[in-house]
């Protein structure tokens, strides 16, 4: 029987060997120049959550709603990303449903201080989601989105969210990269960098991402207990000014 270690790596493998067949499909990297264009200028002023306002706002469910039974029906339908990169959209058992990235936070554990420069820890909230970079599992329903939280000294700090659909409305998760130190509860993560590609492949979760100097690296996130998926290892792909991409606990 294949270990968790072991299925991880057979799926890196598999990914890497069809990767130039499918290379059509992932977004090639964005210059220094387009990153920055596409940044969408941040607030001056970023309202706080208290750790209770996080917790009590950061979930959306639907109020006694049962959860979806799993079939044709229940998979969302013309998923796409409109108003200016700023809105969510699909159609899912003849409704239309939409959420904007503003409702998407995280507590990232390796922000930095614009004004120190210092890393810190800090609750991001998204400013545009990342276009080619969404995914529906055809086994749950579940759709898979880039994010971009931020973006300082050449960096783009970002995320991956899971959008569970359920009558009425739909949950919301966080993909959670694990990092120097240990993730302190479901609503964390560390960043990643520019996102390429997000999709799911035999029920995996598969994340490609890169930095400014033309590192790159796959993350591979198997099925778990909640939609947000297990983190299950990292390899890297390609290799610019920087070591490596994967997390730093590897």
């Amino acid at each position: 029987m294949l270990t968790k270690s072991k299925l991880a790596n057979y799926t890196l493998f598999l990914f890497i060997t069809l990767i130039g067949y499918t290379s059509f499909i992932v977004k090639s990297r964005p210059s220094f120049g387009q990153i920055e264009a596409e940044r969408v200028e941040q607030n001056e002023q970023k309202n706080q959550s208290t750790p209770t306002q996080f917790l009590v706002e950061s979930l959306d469910f639907a109020q006694g709603a049962p959860p979806a039974n799993l079939n044709a029906s229940a998979i969302p339908e013309a998923v796409k990303i409109v108003s200016d990169g700023t809105q969510l959209q699909w159609e899912w058992q003849g409704e239309t449903y939409s959420i904007n990235v503003n409702e998407l936070n995280v507590r990232l554990m390796d922000s930095v201080d614009p004004a120190t420069y210092n890393p810190t820890e800090k609750v991001m909230t998204g400013q545009r989601f990342v276009r080619d970079s969404i995914s529906v599992d055809p086994e749950t329903g579940n759709i898979a989105v880039g994010v971009v939280l931020d973006y300082f000294a050449a960096t783009n700090f970002s995320a991956v969210f899971i959008i569970d659909p359920q009558p009425g409305a739909y949950a919301i998760y966080r993909v959670q990269v694990p990092g120097s130190q240990p993730l302190p509860d479901e609503f964390s993560t560390y960043s990643l960098d520019t996102i390429d590609y997000v999709g799911f492949l035999d029920g995996d979760l598969l994340i490609k991402h890169g930095d400014a100097s033309g590192t790159t690296a796959l993350l591979v996130f198997t099925p778990g207990n909640t939609p947000a998926m297990d983190y299950a290892g990292c390899v890297d792909l390609e290799r610019g000014e920087s070591h490596s991409v994967c997390p730093r606990n590897e």
